[in-house]
């Protein structure tokens, strides 16, 4: 048969399985082969963990579809010590798969803090998963996400799924340059590059360990912030002493007060000469509680936020950072702002009127408002972003 005879699906496939090969020798970026996947089989995403089995730190992951963006980041910061598909997935034995709809009901999901205020607000809803390779030291599992308004995955989609987790479990066998690879950061290094802001991993010191292109933009043309011998530094001394405060205020070093310390996040002012400030939006990542995705020991996420630029639309993420809130809250946060009410958010994100009822009320309180309308107002005042 000629290449010209050959069917386009299966001329899909082969192309998919060379890019597996392709990704795993580094000539290309997983999310190459990771989207087509998710394309050829109405995914909203395709993901492959890898897990250090002695202290379940991520040791690797990469996503493709429509899940990738900050869904990730989300889930490591706040939502992965509540899946509740984990055990079932470490549980299935190596060569079947686990389907989430088989473990959890929609009684369940209606229920759970991990599907209402992570997963559907994305677009997630339904997961299959597998193991691809386990060692003494290490597990890769291959996860594969339909949409919340899409079905789960049926048997009509195994065979495909069986011959594209054959060549990734050939791909993952070699895991020693994986080790090497993703290193001290090395995740947050994968994470922050998806990012259009500028954000940046700095220890106590403001040492920086990574910053994201945006960040090394910002840090090449400001007349504010830039690099000093390996340190966050500013021309105002006064934003200086703005961003060490912010830090010191997460008790980074101090683990009795990581442990009961109730904020995790901070937000230093950083004046310029234009009139205009910069927010430094602190947060905390302990290695506890990120799975090391940042390293070992603690450091802070710092998200440099210029409103001069950024105008165009409200952004969740920087509204979480500015006021504590989760990623669910800051979303139906910005979408009154925006002119919706809950019975609309709940249509358009597939969550309970209840839980989004939940959400609004407890964004008014951590606001200090007590109607919506002056929900709409606070939050609206704060800079855009133009993405």
């Amino acid at each position: 048969m000629t290449t010209s005879d050959t069917p386009p699906c299966n001329l899909a496939v082969e192309r998919v399985i060379s890019n597996i090969y392709a990704a795993a020798a580094g000539r290309l970026p997983w999310q190459q082969p990771l989207d087509e996947i998710a394309g050829l089989l109405s995914l909203w995403g395709a993901q492959i963990v890898g897990i250090d089995k002695h202290n379940g730190g991520l040791i690797f992951t990469e996503e493709g579809g429509l899940g990738r963006s900050s869904a990730a980041l989300d889930y490591l910061r706040f939502f992965h010590t509540s899946n509740p598909r984990i055990a079932p997935t470490l549980a299935t034995p190596m060569g079947d798969w686990m389907h989430c709809h088989e473990h959890f009901d929609e009684a369940y999901v209606e229920q759970s803090a991990f599907y209402q205020e992570f997963l559907i607000p994305h677009g997630g809803r339904y997961l299959s998963a597998t193991k691809l390779v386990e060692g003494d030291d290490f597990i890769f599992l291959f996860g594969v996400l339909r949409g919340r308004d899409s079905r789960p995955i049926g048997p009509e989609d195994i065979p495909l799924l069986r011959q594209i987790k054959h060549h990734l479990t050939e791909a993952f066998r070699d895991f020693s340059h994986l080790r090497e690879t993703f290193v001290e950061v090395g995740m947050a290094r994968q994470l922050l590059a998806r990012f259009d802001y500028p954000m940046l991993v700095v220890d106590q010191a403001c040492g920086i360990w990574h910053r994201n292109e945006s960040a090394e933009r910002l840090m090449t043309s400001s007349d504010v912030v830039f690099e000093n011998a390996g340190i966050l530094a500013f021309r105002d001394d006064r934003a200086s002493t703005a961003l060490t405060l912010a830090i010191r205020n997460l008790g980074l070093s101090d683990a009795a007060k990581a442990a009961t310390v109730a904020a995790t996040r901070s937000v230093a002012v950083i004046p310029r000469r234009t009139g205009v400030p910069l927010l430094a939006l602190v947060s905390a990542m302990r290695p506890f509680e990120s799975m090391e995705a940042f390293g070992k020991v603690p450091r802070a996420l710092v998200i440099l936020h210029d409103p001069a630029i950024s105008h165009l639309s409200l952004d969740p993420q920087i509204i979480a950072e500015c006021f504590d809130l989760t990623p669910a809250e800051a979303h139906v946060s910005v979408q009154i702002a925006e002119g919706a009410n809950a019975k609309e958010i709940a249509s358009r994100t597939g969550v309970a009127l209840s839980t989004v009822r939940t959400h609004i009320q407890r964004a008014m309180t951590k606001l200090g408002v007590t109607r919506q309308a002056d929900l709409l107002r606070v939050v609206a005042a704060l800079p855009h972003s133009d993405r």
